[in-house]
Formats: structure tokens, sequence, C-alpha cells
């Protein structure tokens, strides 16, 4: 017996290269829907897979001499011949089908019965909720825990903290080389405090690290907020530049290539005004070398937050700094972004004094902090 396995996008096309492979007497023995690619769980595909088998060795059936051609009948009996072939198509083809859903169908309540196993579980469902970790992610942590009904949550903390480590895991501050300048912008909507983040980095590896740094400020619109950073500045005892078109950035930037790190403060943007993300876009794109994190709030809702991680997208930022995570009930927010939309953590804040109340992402603080209240 030959046995193969078939997948492709639909059902239909991988019965139809059953039949186009192995023939019409080829036995179905096993369907399943796939998703296979994708990174996390994220931008997988869906894929039909069908295992059918047939003899090889089965002998085909004899032909009949055919009977000496009488002109009409010859006609009327070969009309019966296409239509009894077009029968039995239709018959293998529906077998095949019937045996493809039933096949689904029990994958399905399979998939149903694990999913019931986990919202039986009431402990599990109340720290989801109370955490707010929204549903796709929630899918994502409970897919490799095995649930048994408990109420005692605590026994579940080794379980948890195996399956939530590896979203954090993905951390790298601002990293500096010798002999090169590293510019970082800070991106992202109003009110997250981008400004008072710049002042901590700036503080932190200019006056402990003893690096060279420069502060550019494109945030002109907001109220007395050049003055708050220039005063950061002065304080710091690092210099500080204002600009407000690209051509000042480029300039601004140049006269500072004998520095080790240059911050760039940017202003708020509303993910919502399209002009004011051109502007910024069209700011930042004088330098493809700059390092844009995107500043993000712990307290900000999932959906707002995941909104403005697209419209920001066309700043192509390459990492996330979450602030006010003293101020965040939990960390539902930043654990569901990494789950649907994962990018590496750079640095997270716990305050506002400077240059205090900043520290790297640490997948072990993120993870225990994520799981407080269990144990």
């Amino acid at each position: 017996m030959r046995v193969k396995t078939f997948r492709a996008p639909t059902l239909a096309e991988a019965l139809a290269e059953v039949k186009a492979e192995l023939g019409r007497d080829a036995v179905i023995l096993q369907t399943r829907r796939l998703r296979q690619g994708g990174i996390l769980g994220m931008l997988a595909t869906e894929v039909f897979e069908v295992t059918a088998a047939t003899d090889p060795n089965q002998a085909p059936p004899k032909k009949a001499a055919p009977p000496p051609r009488e002109p009409a009948a010859a006609e009327d009996k070969m009309s019966d011949a296409k239509l009894l072939a077009v029968h039995l198509e239709l018959a293998s083809m529906r077998k095949t089908f019937e045996s493809a859903m039933a096949s689904l169908q029990q994958n399905a309540n399979q998939s149903r019965s694990d999913q019931s196993d986990a919202n039986r579980n009431p402990a599990l469902q109340e720290w989801l909720r109370q955490n707010d970790i929204e549903p796709f992610a929630a899918e994502t942590l409970l897919a490799r825990i095995p649930t048994n009904g408990t109420v005692d949550l605590d026994k579940y903390y080794p379980l948890l903290r195996e399956q939530v480590y590896p979203f954090f895991q993905n951390a790298e501050g601002i990293v500096l080389r010798p002999g090169y300048c590293k510019v970082v912008a800070l991106i992202g909507p109003t009110g997250v405090g981008k400004t008072t983040t710049v002042a901590k980095l700036a503080a932190n590896f200019a006056l402990r690290e003893k690096y060279r740094v420069a502060l550019i400020t494109a945030d002109t619109y907001r109220i007395a907020a050049v003055e708050q950073l220039r005063t950061y500045a002065d304080l710091i005892g690092i210099p500080i530049e204002v600009v407000y078109t690209p051509p000042e950035l480029r300039q601004a930037l140049a006269r500072h290539q004998d520095k080790q790190l240059v911050l760039i403060d940017t202003a708020g943007r509303s993910p919502a005004n399209q002009p004011q993300m051109a502007e910024l876009n069209a700011l930042l794109a004088v330098d493809p070398g700059i390092e844009k994190q995107l500043v993000l709030s712990a307290t900000t809702k999932f959906t707002e937050c995941m909104h403005a991680v697209r419209r920001f997208q066309e700043s192509n930022p390459q990492k996330y700094l979450f602030t006010k995570i003293d101020e965040a009930c939990n960390l539902g927010t930043v654990f569901s972004l990494l789950v649907q939309a994962p990018k590496p953590l750079s640095y997270i804040t716990t305050g506002q004094n400077v240059p205090d109340d900043i520290e790297p992402a640490n997948p072990e603080r993120l993870t225990s902090l994520m799981l407080r209240g269990i144990k």
C-alpha cells in the first residue's frame, strides 16, 4: 500500500491533489487543519493536511471487447456510460468529503474540550481577568498549561512562570560602541512621559556611566517642554539643542558627532493625526541610523496601546520602552502587546525621580511583577 500526505491552503485543493496523484480509488486515512509558520503564533497560515493511501499492485479492470457498433444504440450506450461515470465520481467525492468533515469535527470537538477544561478552572480565569490579559494572549498563555479544575492558583505558579518568562526574555537597552555615535529617538503618544524619560537616560549615561551625551529636542509644541529639558541638561552638564525642521536636525547631529550618545526628544503625537505622523517621519528620516524606541504607558488599555503601535509602525520603531510601571495595577497590557506585536523591551520607568526610577527591562523582574499575588 502506498501512503502519502498532501497539504494545501484549502481542503478542496488537497483532495484534488490526492485524486490527481493517487487516483479516484485512493482511500482517505486522515484529515487535519494545521497552522504553520509565523512567530510565536502570530502571522501563521492555515493549511489542510490529507493523508491518503492506494494499492499500487491493484490490477486495473479488464476492458471488455467493444460490441459491434450500431449507429443509434452505440451513441445511447456511450451517453449512459458517461452518466454512470459522473455518478460514480460524485459518490466518491461525497464519501471523501464526509470522511474529511468527520475528521475536522473530531478535531474541533477536541479543541473545544481542551478549551472547556481551561474555562472550568475558575482560578486561572479569574487571574486572567484581573490582569486584563486580552483573549488571544490568554489563549496563547494557557495553550501549554494542563488544567485539572483545581482552585489553588499557587499550584500553577511554576507553569505560568515557565510560559510568561519567554515573552519578557527579548530585552536590550541602549548599547554603545567605542568610536561610534549612537543616536536614539523616543517617540510615542502624548502624555506617556517621553521628556522625563529622556532626562533619566541622559543623567544615567552622563553622570553614572561617564559617557559624552548630548540632548536634542523637537518637542516645540508643548508649553515649557523645551525649558524643562534645558533645566535637566544644565543640571547634568550636557549640551542641548532645539530643532524645528529636518535640516536643523541633520545639522545638529553633525555638530555632535564627537558624542557617544545623542538622545532626541520628540513631540507627543496623536496616532489618529496623520499630518503629525507624517511630520515625525520626515524628521526622523534625516538619518536612517537613528534608533527609534516607542514609549508607551503601562496604564494604557490594550486596545489603545495596540492602536498606537499600528500607527507608529510607519516610523519603524525597533524597541518598546514602558513607563508608569509603578502606577499600573498589572502588566496585562505589556504582556498582551508582546504576544500580539513582539519587539525587544529596552527600559521601564517606575516613578518621576531623575535620574532614578528607570531600569533596564529585566525578564526575571517583569515575570515576577506579572505573577505577583499568586504566591
